[in-house]
């Protein structure tokens, strides 16, 4: 599967379905894996505008100063994710963060060393906070027991996880992404899938303190 697939799969979304922009909403040239990605996917609300944002077309993509292709913004709007304008003819390019806040003395990382990665990155992220309709999450530390589970049941996305915050899947069905802090202690972790029955059993297999559970919002 291409990580779009992947993403269609986590998301109960056919194949076929077509849920973006029209090519004529396009109003500036993208890396081909980037508008494809805004006419296949790039209006569908749950992975794209739940928690962090994809920026739309026809204003809100641009160029910061130092000529990096914005197309991404964080939720509360401080991180920003761009790709180089040297980089645009390349297919699928990198993308980097500006985790400065600041546009005028940007602090731009490598997030994804390719773009379909960091659309998944995204969805993911998107989706542990709110985008898949069962999700959970913990800002309590994580037992190291509980970790060693998740590393033996769960295949740690290697492309999209970094030494801060790992990202994990069992067949694109449900996902967890744990954060760590600078000594490797896992500080929180956050789960989501679309499937009720797996939701409850990574509930019921996970030894944590859960800061907030969807399903008992949906109670009140």
């Amino acid at each position: 599967m291409t990580y779009f697939d992947k993403i269609r799969h986590l998301y109960g979304i056919g194949a076929q379905e077509q849920l973006g922009f029209e090519a004529h909403e396009i109003d500036q040239p993208l890396p081909e894996i980037l508008k494809e990605y805004y006419l296949s996917l790039g209006k569908q609300e749950a992975i794209n505008y739940s928690h962090n944002r994809l920026l739309k077309p026809g204003g809100e993509i641009g160029f910061s100063q130092d000529d990096y292709l914005v197309f991404y913004e964080e939720n509360q709007g401080v991180v920003f994710w761009g790709i180089k304008r040297a980089d645009l003819g390349l297919p699928n390019p990198p993308v980097y963060g500006n985790y400065s806040g600041d546009e005028m003395q940007p602090d731009w990382h490598l997030e994804c060393a390719a773009t379909d990665a960091f659309l998944l990155l995204m969805a993911v992220y998107n989706g542990v906070l709110g985008g898949l309709a069962f999700n959970a999450n913990s800002f309590e530390a994580v037992p190291g027991e509980t970790v060693d589970y998740i590393q033996n049941t769960y295949e740690e996305i290697k492309e999209i996880s970094h030494a801060t915050q790992r990202v994990f899947t069992r067949d694109y069905e449900s996902m967890i992404s744990l954060s760590f802090d600078k000594g490797g202690n896992c500080t929180g972790a956050f789960i989501g899938t679309g499937d009720a029955d797996l939701f409850d059993e990574m509930l019921d297999n996970l030894d944590l303190a859960w800061s907030y559970i969807s399903s008992e919002d949906e109670d009140l």
